[in-house]
């Protein structure tokens, strides 16, 4: 029993003895190391407080011993990472020792003098900061104070003997603050100087991630305060000079800032822009090492700024500007999604196929049957029936084939749509449609009398038939779907003002047409000053309105009230029950007007400016559009156009459509993106056919059918004209 009762015991006392040694080994591991980083100020009377910084200063004032020179100075507060000290009445210049009963280091020198730099403040900022230096001793007879950061020279503002105040100089880098007066050196805090050299990207939006390259940044994520122009950001990363943040939900362009301890450091400008918008890829098909070119809007010119995968595999861009990237198709893409990212901001492209049969492009993108086309790429056989080509599924013969090249003709029948090319059992399709599109006259032409050289307006009713103006000869021409010509209303070469049916009424001249909804016209009549004309579908003629003032462009909303210039002294709206008043008292110009579906009516103003006026529902004050005379697509605030556009009209997706007589071409305006685009330019003269063929003679008035085909006013060729675009 008491062998067992021995036993017991021995292994209490061992499990004893473990706790021990573990407690004492947990003691160990979580005491704070004893460490002096830094102290100041490093000279000064008696009496001058000095602060010591480091860590693992005791708790107890007490056993914080140290002395100046072998001089015991008084603790006068103690905390985790400070200890201040006061500097004793009877010490010597020498060096400053501390002790916390195991361990002595020394903490650096002081010396005894009455130059003293005690306090700065601020304690951090950029270049141009002016710090408040407190100390004593900076006045001398003989030559002023200087001061230092991090060794470089400092201005001195202003100077007492117990104050100075220095401005930071650029780039002056973080280090400690040195006063000289009289031969004398004093050195006290270091200062943090804080400065953001660069950020990128520089355009994005909300999400962005943004990387903010400088220094003096906050250890922690906390103590930097970033905003975009105002609006404050989440900063996701700290790590040495460099900062990552997320552009915040309301970020809007403006300069870039970070805040620390109260000390705010101006960035450079952020710019919002919209999101990316991908129009074209090409090819959607290729083998590696072939060349992609993505065209669309709102990309950054920095290639690497700009990420593209395909089927979740990096593609690098080589070469990069706000509307086209162009990269180098690596291996091993396979099938799968374009995906671009830009700046954080994410669009989805169409398909990709890694194959060796591939369409990069096709010249012309459109034309009518018999049209020569060419279609470049990679992969064709060099055995032209090899090579089976459609134009929207109806086929097509092969003229002649190169590795890179087909040529071929655009087959009788076709319709617009994708060009497509198989070869085995590959295929590749066009990475734009083909446009069933070309010139075709459809009445009268040079050598015909069915229409004179003074036809100036058009309009079209909801059966397809046409109705001419002919503004020198004082009548409207009716133009079937056939192509059959007949005089519509009042008679040629006899003008006057009579109401009537067809050719009993007399008419003016006529400046200006618009139909509406039942196919009613409305006609701007000049004869005898001004008045509107209505004739019914049958032909009859009415007046429905006169004016003392001149009428020109007239025009209609989706309401059914009306709008007519007058001449150059602004636009009259008329009501259906025959009331009016003036919506615009300036310089308004015979052009036809278009009215969108808010009621925003875009004018001409002077025949010989490249731009044009929108005068949004209920305001008196237009907006410019177009910046000068001249021909440049693009971003809407730098377009140019030229000069007398004849007519506008709004299409079936609210873009505005404008006649652009003297580029000879259509131009089209996307509110949507705010960009200007050509869709068809000519050159003078008289040609049928395909784009690349067609000729023009002039372009006085237009209008559009529900096919989204355009039939043109030619008086020049004493012809109207139809464009097919689709």
């Amino acid at each position: 029993m008491q062998k067992i009762t021995l036993y017991i015991l021995t292994g209490l006392m061992v499990c004893l003895l473990g706790i021990m040694q573990a407690c004492k080994k947990d003691k160990i591991n979580t005491e704070v190391p004893f460490l002096v980083n830094n102290f100041y100020p490093n000279s000064g009377n008696a009496g001058t407080l000095v602060t010591i910084t480091g860590s693992g200063f005791s708790a107890d004032a007490s056993q914080n011993n140290i002395s100046f020179n072998g001089t015991v100075a008084e603790v006068i507060s103690v905390a985790d990472t400070i200890l201040v000290v006061r500097a004793p009445e009877k010490g010597q210049s020498g060096t400053i020792t501390f002790s916390n009963g195991s361990k002595s280091v020394n903490v650096g020198s002081y010396t005894y003098q009455k130059l003293s730099l005690q306090k700065i403040n601020p304690v951090n900022g950029p270049a141009g900061t002016q710090i408040r230096i407190s100390g004593t001793g900076f006045s001398s007879l003989s030559a002023p104070a200087t001061v230092t950061i991090n060794g470089k020279a400092a201005t001195v503002v202003s100077a007492t003997d117990t104050l100075l105040v220095a401005e930071i100089p650029d780039a002056a880098g973080s280090g400690p603050v040195i006063v000289k007066v009289d031969g004398n050196t004093s050195t006290g805090q270091a200062f943090l100087y804080q400065a953001v050299t660069s950020i990128k990207p520089r355009t994005g939006a909300a999400g962005t991630r943004v990387t903010i390259n400088g220094e003096g940044f906050a250890a922690l994520a906390a103590g930097n305060v970033v905003d975009f122009n105002g609006k404050k950001a989440e900063v996701k990363e700290v790590s040495g000079k460099k900062l990552v943040v997320i552009a915040p939900a309301e970020v809007t362009t403006g300069p870039l800032s970070v805040t620390i301890d109260g000390q705010k450091i101006t960035g450079p400008s952020f710019t919002l822009v919209a999101a990316p918008h991908i129009r074209l890829v090409s090819p959607l098909s290729g083998p590696a090492g072939a060349e992609m070119v993505i065209n669309g809007l709102n990309f950054s010119e920095v290639a690497d700024e700009n990420v593209v995968t395909i089927n979740n595999v990096q593609v690098p861009v080589k070469k990069a500007t706000g509307a086209e990237l162009t990269l180098t198709l690596p291996a091993g893409v396979g099938k799968g999604d374009v995906m671009l990212s830009v700046n954080d901001q994410v669009i989805k492209g169409p398909e990709f196929t890694e194959q060796s049969l591939g369409i990069q492009k096709v010249e012309p993108s459109m034309g009518l049957a018999g049209t020569k086309v060419i279609i470049t790429g990679t992969g064709f056989s060099l055995n032209a029936a090899e090579n089976e080509v459609s134009f929207n599924g109806v086929s097509a013969s092969v003229a002649r084939v190169t590795a890179t090249t087909l040529e071929v003709v655009a087959p009788e029948g076709f319709t617009s749509g994708p060009i497509t090319v198989k070869r085995a059992t590959l295929k590749a399709q066009s990475p734009t449609w083909f446009n069933r599109a070309g010139i075709i006259t459809i009445a009268g032409g040079p050598t015909s009398d069915d229409l004179s050289g003074s036809i100036n307006s058009i309009v079209m009713d909801n059966q397809g038939n046409l109705f001419v103006a002919d503004n020198r000869k004082y009548f409207i021409y009716k133009i079937t779907p056939t192509g059959q010509v007949t005089v519509f209303a009042g008679k040629p070469d006899e003008p006057g003002s009579v109401d009537g049916t067809g050719t009993a009424a007399r008419m003016g001249n006529i400046y200006g047409m618009v139909v509406d909804i039942y196919n009613n016209i409305y006609v701007s009549d000049q004869f005898m000053s001004g008045t509107i004309r209505k004739i019914t579908p049958q032909g009859v003629v009415t007046t429905t309105y006169k004016t003392s003032e001149r009428v020109g462009a007239i025009s209609m909303d989706r309401v059914g009230n009306l709008y007519v210039t007058n001449e150059y002294r602004g636009i009259t709206k008329i009501y259906p029950d025959g009331a009016s008043e003036k919506i615009f008292n300036f310089t308004a110009t015979e052009t036809k007007m278009a009215i969108n579906k808010q009621g925003d009516i875009f004018f001409g103003t002077d025949n010989y400016e490249g731009n044009f006026k929108r005068l949004n529902a209920g305001s008196k004050t237009p907006i410019q559009i177009g910046s000068d005379y001249g021909y440049q697509d693009g971003p809407l605030a730098a377009a140019k156009f030229g000069y007398g556009m004849p007519a506008f009209l709004i299409d079936q997706d609210e873009n505005l459509i404008v006649l652009d007589k003297t580029n000879f071409a259509l131009r089209k305006i996307e509110f949507a993106t705010n960009t200007v685009s050509t869709l068809l330019k000519l050159e003078r003269g008289y040609v049928d056919g395909s784009f690349e063929k067609a000729k023009m003679g002039w372009l006085t008035d237009f209008v559009m059918d529900k096919d989204g085909n355009y039939y043109v006013v030619d008086p020049n060729n004493k012809a109207i004209r139809k464009i097919v675009l689709r």
